[in-house]
């Protein structure tokens, strides 16, 4: 009986010695898998963080711009970041997650190359406008040149045919010779002669010449003749006349001329109130053809 007791003593001491020894073969092999597992994890969550790092950089350097696009761009690159900084923190014990952080990555990859695929034909086509826009700049550009250089060229024409219309203006004038201008006194005779004096003075007589003109038409050309005192009264006004600037003037004598092209002499003798002629200066004026040409003066004593 002590025989089998002790047989069945070392049968249970051997059990025990075996499960113990099978126990601390599975738990260093439990320590071996989680050692290893442990270590896939690390690879795994450093690849992901690292393919997240490399789009976070093409994100960057896509975004710098400020139009929407851009904007659009910075939102996803704070998402993607974000990502990143939740799977550096992952513990190990997460390592299931990472499947799932590895399918989510996986797929905003795709959507990624879509996205920077769509900007780059954006780009393209921006960069396409800004040709175009660029030759609708310089085709614009040369427009207005030419416009400039017609401008001044219509500038220039303006200005030589205001020259040229003056000259045909300057050739159509009668031109006239010094004027003579005397103060007359009447004698008892009835003849005229000359005087200074104002108290003696009848009459004015006027004489220059029509000198030659070749271009402008023949034909009667009215002569007015205007005497003025020193406060510019008109002198026994006879008659008012228009001149070709429009302008009216009270004229002292009216003459017509009969003018063909060549010098022509002219004689005006003008009657005046002896009453109505003071001491000082009177002046002649001679207008020709509706023109002015000019004047003369005579001093009264």
């Amino acid at each position: 009986m002590i025989a089998i007791k002790n047989f069945k003593n070392h049968g249970l001491v051997a059990f025990l010695l075996v499960l113990i020894v099978a126990i601390g073969y599975l738990s260093y092999q439990n320590a071996e898998d989680y050692t290893e597992l442990k270590d896939v994890f690390e690879i795994e969550k450093k690849e992901l963080e690292s393919e997240l790092n490399t789009l976070i950089k093409e994100y960057e350097k896509a975004s710098y711009n400020k139009d929407e696009t851009s904007l659009k761009l910075r939102e996803e690159l704070q998402k993607i970041i974000k990502l990143r900084d939740t799977i550096h923190n992952l513990k190990a014990t997460d390592y299931g997650l990472i499947r799932l952080y590895r399918k989510r990555i996986n797929n905003l990859i795709e959507e990624n190359k879509k996205l920077f695929a769509q900007i780059d034909s954006l780009h393209t086509i921006n960069n396409q406008l800004i040709t175009k826009n660029d030759s609708v700049k310089v085709a614009l550009e040369q427009k207005e040149n030419i416009n400039t250089r017609l401008k001044y060229k219509n500038r220039f024409l303006n200005q030589e045919k205001r020259i040229l219309s003056d000259k045909i203006a300057t050739a159509e004038i009668i031109e006239i010779s010094s004027i003579k201008a005397l103060a007359m006194k009447r004698k008892s005779s009835g003849r005229h002669t000359s005087t200074s004096r104002s108290s003696r003075t009848d009459a004015f007589k006027t004489e220059f010449s029509l000198l030659e003109n070749k271009i402008i038409s023949p034909g009667a050309k009215p002569i007015y003749i205007q005497i003025t005192d020193k406060n510019n009264k008109v002198i026994s006004p006879v008659k008012e006349v228009k001149l070709k600037n429009k302008n009216k003037i009270l004229c002292s004598d009216v003459l017509m001329a009969d003018y063909h092209n060549k010098q022509l002499s002219v004689i005006s003798f003008i009657d005046v109130n002896r009453d109505d002629i003071h001491k000082g200066a009177y002046k002649i004026h001679v207008f020709v053809d509706g023109v002015y040409n000019g004047n003369t003066e005579i001093k009264l004593r």
